[in-house]
């Protein structure tokens, strides 16, 4: 029997369960090997997680890539900035890619708004940018994740990906960090499906997810 390997790539300030996005999806699968890791740098002590550049995600995703045996399925399961990454990945050997609420280009200026305006936020993108978050930690931005951001043509990447595997896109309606998304210049072969939820598909939404997302990684 093939062996089936999910692989996440989770979004920006966050561990590698995705805030339990990611864990949900997996418990729904227990058949399947799955394979969580981290993008950025955590502190426990400090209670502070470091974002890492985009190249260095890039470099993190393409080695655990490269661990799987040749012979396994592996899916992609990536959320929010994650599906950028994987798509600067160009994954190769990869049956499908699901991306959930994937960012329609990269607006630092959107990022600053949403996350700049909480009480205690320092940004400074010049130098080090700290975010206090909901659960208690703080998130440390460096200059060169700001830097990493530049020039990137975020439909053109995406547009790549159809051509190493089958590509689905699952919108949120209701996307507080990213508001409306607009899809219309994405190659015709990936896949676009509406769910309602926000950004995260917490609450109502988060069980319609991992049902949709569970049916796609047994069925393909």
């Amino acid at each position: 029997m093939t062996k089936h390997v999910v692989i996440y790539s989770h979004g920006f300030g966050v561990r590698k369960d995705d805030r339990g996005l990611f864990t949900d999806i997996a418990n729904a699968l227990p058949k399947a090997e799955h394979i969580l890791f981290d993008y950025n740098l955590i502190d426990e002590q400090s209670n502070t997680l470091t974002v890492s550049p985009l190249q260095r995600q890039v470099q993190l995703l393409k080695e655990q890539l490269d661990k799987i045996d040749g012979d396994a399925m592996v899916d992609l399961v990536t959320h929010s900035q994650g599906c950028l990454v994987a798509a600067l990945a160009k994954p190769q050997n990869v049956r499908q890619v699901l991306c959930l609420a994937p960012p329609d280009n990269v607006d630092v200026g959107r990022l600053i708004n949403f996350f700049g305006s909480r009480d205690g936020s320092v940004i400074d993108l010049d130098g080090q940018s700290k975010i206090p978050r909901r659960d208690g930690s703080t998130t440390i931005i460096p200059a060169s994740y700001w830097q990493s951001l530049k020039g990137l043509d975020v439909i053109r990447i995406y547009n790549r990906l159809p051509d190493l595997a089958k590509v689905k896109f699952l919108i949120a309606n209701e996307d507080e960090v990213l508001g409306m998304s607009n899809f219309d210049k994405t190659d015709e072969r990936i896949g676009l499906v509406q769910l309602g939820g926000n950004h995260d598909f917490t609450d109502d939404a988060r069980q319609p997810l991992v049902d949709y997302v569970k049916n796609e990684l047994m069925n393909g």
